[in-house]
């Protein structure tokens, strides 16, 4: 990575003097973002050497590999839907890579590697087809503009249980739907690490269970372009389960992407068993519409250091962000309307059981991050619930940023906290 980064400062250079149209390649791995450049084009580094922008697009440093202006030449398995049918094409380069399912559009491949990471691309149509992959090494998965539906289980299921670099090709539109009533975990699964990048576009349906899980845990890179869960029987995006509890291997990370997520019977995001969620950038917004269910949900620790959250949440009893141990808000905006009676926009949770996978917290902390929300539920009858907009069974502490909530039903109140310690930041306009 040091050496591309010394080189970022000569490329900006190098655009000045490009005088006919030419093409930079932002490179990661197996994939890259193809970029038209001419004396018009606006590329920048950023002052600390972290991030570069190209057009409209920014990339941290650590998002991609190198960037090259002649287009990179990759050999892959390439899969090809065409309705009932698919054609499989292997290198023979590939060793120890089968394609075990013939011409079916239900493709089956075996990798028996366990030191190449290949690159499979998959593109096509079919009402009635699906991807698996089994092996036990990591992996790049491109997704090349291509819609389906599984009749039989998950629409794309990576049983390698290493890390999966999925890339959602730039100006394509991805669709995958699993079967109804099957055994699947989400209608998109890996067994284990999933990367998301690429400025394309993802809609996911879950038919069964989750729309997207990963046993371990699931990144959002900056290049991100558009997420769209559609609908999930459980969560939109699932992560879990882990032996950690620092969120070594499980948590749900974004740094940048337009995400927005709706329809969910379970919660939009859920980072299970000691799972962490972070959001360091991007856009997510979430319909939370559930009895009882979460826009966020966390069993260990929530952070949130930049970009925009808006939570809509009607479901009664129901969370925006939920942490069972601690959740810190650094930076970036939060946007929540509670509409939901017993409903909370911001919840960090005690949990004194012994069984519980976490137990104490319920500490919340703000240092930068503003929050505008506005509550109007009520009392949840069935349990006597009240209506938050921020609760932290524990101690709430704020040292800067600016928490606006507007109370519209007098059975619901702005902030409860066992403890609160407001030391700096602002509260509906006021300075502390």
């Amino acid at each position: 990575m040091k050496k591309t980064i010394l080189t970022l400062a000569a490329l900006c250079t190098f655009i000045g003097t490009v005088n006919a149209q030419q093409k930079v390649y932002v490179c990661d791995g197996y994939n890259y973002d193809a970029y038209t450049i001419n004396d018009q084009t606006d590329i920048r580094l950023s002052a600390d050497k972290k991030s570069i922008t190209i057009s409209d697009n920014t990339y941290l440093t650590t998002d991609f590999d190198s960037i090259t202006f002649a287009e990179p030449q990759f050999k892959r398995v390439a899969i090809k839907y065409n309705g009932n049918t698919a054609t499989v094409s292997i290198p023979s380069s590939f060793v120890g890579v089968t394609c075990t399912s013939g011409t079916s559009s239900h493709v089956v491949i075996n990798s028996m590697t366990d030191t190449n990471e290949y690159l499979y691309s998959i593109e096509g149509t079919s009402a009635d087809g699906s991807l698996t992959i089994n092996g036990s090494y990591k992996l790049s998965l491109s997704l090349d503009g291509v819609d389906l539906t599984s009749t039989k289980g998950a629409a794309v299921d990576i049983e390698c249980g290493k890390r999966i670099d999925i890339f959602v090709r730039d100006g394509s539109v991805n669709t995958f739907k699993d079967s109804a009533n099957g055994l699947q975990k989400a209608a998109f699964y890996t067994k284990g690490h999933a990367e998301f990048k690429g400025a394309g576009t993802l809609n996911v349906t879950g038919n069964t269970k989750h729309a997207i899980g990963a046993k371990e845990y699931i990144l959002f890179k900056g290049s991100l372009g558009t997420v769209n869960i559609l609908s999930a029987v459980s969560d939109g995006i699932h992560c879990g389960k882990g032996e950690k509890g620092d969120g070594e291997n499980n948590y749900f990370k974004m740094n940048g992407g337009t995400v927005s997520i709706k329809n969910c019977k379970g919660d939009c995001i859920d980072s299970d068993d000691f799972g962490c969620v972070v959001i360091n950038g991007g856009t997510l917004t979430m319909d939370v519409a559930q009895v009882d269910g979460c826009g966020i949900k966390c069993d260990s620790i929530f952070t949130m250091t930049a970009g925009d959250i808006t939570a809509n949440i009607t479901g009664n009893i129901s969370n925006g962000i939920r942490s069972c141990f601690r959740a810190d808000f650094k930076g970036g905006l939060y946007t929540a309307t509670v509409v939901g009676n017993g409903a909370r926009g911001i919840r960090s949770k005690l949990n004194t059981k012994a069984t519980s996978t976490v137990r104490n917290g319920g500490n919340m902390n703000f240092s930068g991050t503003n929050v505008k929300m506005t509550v109007s539920g009520g009392t949840y009858t069935a349990d006597q619930s009240k209506c938050f907009g921020i609760k932290a069974d524990d101690t709430l502490k704020q040292t800067a940023g600016d928490l606006t909530i507007t109370v519209k039903n007098s059975a619901a109140t702005a902030i409860k906290a066992d403890e609160d310690e407001w030391l700096g930041g602002t509260r509906n306009g006021k300075k502390k």
